[in-house]
């Protein structure tokens, strides 16, 4: 009895099993259950191993007997990756269609949902984040999705940031949606990161996204944590170098650069290094056609770089790092791989490097214009006096100079101009610009420089006075400066240079002065301080001529205007000439209380007979301005032993000496109390009564009540 129970349950059971049922649900344990049999496997393996045989046509046919007998979604997957790769319209439709297919029929299948949701990322972006996150759904570890979405919402914020949309007429700013493109992205490559600490991908895509963002910080933690556990290449170098420039760290951007450098192949080192530059030195008006080539263009660059460099109290040039900048921007800003386009060679990637960042740029979103035309993509940015418009015509990411459309152009920029020609001769005329930008806040140092004949034969002195910087808003009572003053022929080449580290008091304000000796010479000067609690920085560089004296026929230092002169020794922020000790004033402007005196040297007078010179000495005053002031011709009523006063406008007083000393030194105080406020200049003429020479000085010099 027992045994006729067991053989009608089996039986029970069989019949059961024999019943079609319908598979409502795409999921391969349904095929598998119907579909399992060997000639299914069979189809399959053999389109594979035609595959392996690199015979895709037969492959072609197996996996499509395989789907038409079992419709089974490895044959799907496979054929949809037959027809990526022949790359026409119609292959990546079909593609589509057997990946989706794929992916419906093995919804648990994450390879299949990868390949669909990579393939519509161009065509159907909604879509494909929706497989992303689904993926996600099924296993929260799939870091790869995390990253798609970031780098995906990544790209939108990029698209989107600074973009206005015309709306009724007005343009009306998508900022906001921009912003939680952002955070989206932020959130979803941080969460790659919750997985993987160490994701290469995920840190260098939030880097990327903290710079566009104006988030250096944030993008600096994270790149370091590459760097200290050995994961590091040229690019996280660069963008490290790139970051540390954004909030002025300038000595970790010079070491992040060069770095990156070292690690760079041939040809991108030479695109930093050497076609960047030329960029802006090859079509100047500056320099003649065809004056670089390839024997000369080292040393040329190696100049201007040098030439350019507006600090040299550091050990790096800050407008070598500005230019790395913007070449590291571009790169990564502007490049479109698509179209084997590098960045620097962009026509964006070119602006930014001759000009740099805008002060602010605009972006058009595309619109429908009248007649059937398309108002294209454009942007604009926006110089302080200049603005510079590219459109993106074709959507390739390509932003060309724009230029106006013709009447049966379908394709219409937003803004009219044509700014092709325009930046071809802003280009010739202004090859590029730099304000510079240091470690540390600009600080303000009124100096000036006086030139006297050396006791070194063929030599001049140097006093560079100056005041120390306002501090008030510092805490330290005592403050450290390094200072620094340099001197380079026409050619830039360094004649001299001095460096010193001085300290003062918070509110300091009484005249320094550091003097040189330097040979007679046309060029260049540089007068630097960096304040060292906070990097403050000065940086003052002009060209200049080092005076040569005569050693033989009359001649005259420059005019020195002092506020206390005396035959007494004195120490502090008094400049010693002989026997007389001078303290100097930096700036030019004096008040009622403000003593003033005139120093100057006299060379090389004749003498006589007696072994006695004769000299003439004229002090000449001019109101400085146009505008004629009442009460002129009220003068120092304190200023003995000179003549005559010639008009109501200019005013001469004469004096003749006659001295022992062939190079007298001159030293008189005027009294201004007579005098309107105003600008007034100041002449001295010299003139030897024996050799009848004569020389003048001026000087300009401002008086206020």
């Amino acid at each position: 009895m027992k045994l006729a129970k067991t053989n009608i349950l089996f039986l029970l059971i069989f019949l059961f099993l024999s019943i079609p049922v319908p598979c409502f649900s795409f999921n391969i344990y349904c095929i598998n259950t119907f579909y399992d049999g060997k000639e299914k496997t069979d189809l399959y393996l053999k389109g594979i191993e035609a595959l392996n045989s690199k015979d895709v046509s037969l492959a072609e046919r197996y996996f499509k007997e395989s789907i038409r007998k079992y419709g089974d979604a490895a044959s799907y997957y496979e054929l949809a990756k037959i027809n990526l790769k022949k790359d026409t319209f119609l292959s990546r439709n079909i593609a589509y269609e057997y990946f989706r297919k794929a992916a419906l029929l093995e919804p648990e299948n994450l390879e299949y949902r990868y390949a669909f949701a990579d393939l519509m990322k161009d065509f159907a972006r909604r879509s494909s984040m929706k497989q992303y996150k689904e993926i996600i759904t099924i296993d929260s570890n799939q870091v790869n999705a995390y990253l798609s979405l970031g780098d995906m919402k990544a790209n939108d914020f990029k698209e989107f940031n600074k973009s206005v949309r015309m709306e009724s007429g007005m343009f009306m700013s998508v900022q906001e949606a921009a912003n939680k493109d952002f955070k989206e992205s932020e959130k979803y490559l941080l969460s790659a990161l919750s997985k993987d600490t160490l994701n290469y991908d995920a840190i260098i895509k939030l880097g990327l996204l903290y710079e566009r963002a104006g988030k250096p910080e944030k993008g600096i933690t994270l790149l370091n944590r590459l760097v200290r556990n050995k994961k590091d290449d040229k690019d996280v170098h660069l963008l490290l170098g790139l970051l540390y420039y954004r909030i002025s760290k300038m000595k970790q951007s010079h070491d992040e650069y060069k770095l990156a450098l070292n690690m760079m192949d041939k040809l991108e080192q030479y695109d930093f290094t050497v076609n960047s530059v030329l960029l802006i030195l090859g079509n100047s008006d500056v320099l003649e056609p065809d004056y670089i080539n390839d024997d000369n263009a080292d040393e040329i660059i190696e100049s201007f770089w040098k030439a350019s460099d507006p600090l040299f109290l550091t050990d790096y040039n800050e407008r070598l790092l500005e230019h790395y900048s913007r070449v590291a921007y571009a790169n990564l800003n502007f490049s479109v791989p698509s179209l084997g386009l590098y960045g620097w060679a962009t026509d964006m990637g070119q602006t930014m490097i001759r000009y740099g960042d805008p002060l602010n740029r605009a972006r058009i979103r595309p619109s429908m214009g009248s007649g059937g035309s398309v108002n294209v993509k454009t942007e604009v940015w926006y110089y302080e006096e200049m603005n510079i418009a590219f459109t993106d015509a074709f959507s390739t990411g390509n932003y060309q100079y724009s230029w106006p459309a013709s009447d049966k152009d379908k394709l219409v920029p937003q803004v009219p101009g044509n700014y092709l020609d325009f930046v071809g001769d802003l280009n010739r005329n202004l090859p590029s610009y730099y304000k510079p930008k240091f470690e540390g806040p600009k600080i303000d140092v009124p100096y000036s420089i006086t030139q006297f004949k050396s006791d070194k034969r063929n030599n001049t002195d140097l006093y560079i006075n100056y005041l120390i910087p306002d501090a008030e808003n510092l805490k330290a009572d005592s403050l450290n400066y390094k200072i620094g003053f340099f001197h380079f022929d026409k050619e830039y080449l360094e004649n001299f240079r001095t460096i010193n580290e001085i300290s003062a008091n918070r509110n300091d304000r009484s005249p320094k002065n550091l003097f040189v000796t330097l040979q007679p010479d046309s060029g260049y000067i540089a007068f630097e301080m960096i304040r060292n609690i906070d990097n403050g920085t000065f940086s003052s560089h002009k060209n200049f001529n080092v005076k040569k004296f005569n050693n033989i026929r009359l001649d005259i230092s420059d005019l020195l205007i002092a506020g206390d002169v005396s035959m007494e020794r004195k120490e502090e922020n008094y400049i010693k000439r002989n026997d007389i000790y001078v303290k100097p004033y930096v700036s030019n402007e004096f008040k009622k209380e403000d003593p003033v005196y005139l120093y100057y040297e006299i060379y090389n007078l004749e003498k006589d007979s007696q072994g006695l010179t004769n000299f003439e000495q004229s002090l000449i005053i001019i109101e400085y301005s146009g505008e004629k002031k009442s009460g002129i011709s009220k003068l120092f009523s304190s200023i003995t032993n000179f003549l005559g006063i010639t008009s109501e406008q200019k005013i001469t007083l004469k004096s003749n000496y006659k001295t022992l000393e062939e190079n007298p030194q001159i030293y008189f105080q005027l009294d201004l109390n007579n005098f309107e406020a105003g600008e007034y200049h100041i002449k001295i003429v010299i003139k030897d009564n024996i050799a009848g020479n004569e020389k003048e000085i001026n000087r300009i010099i401002k008086w206020q009540k």
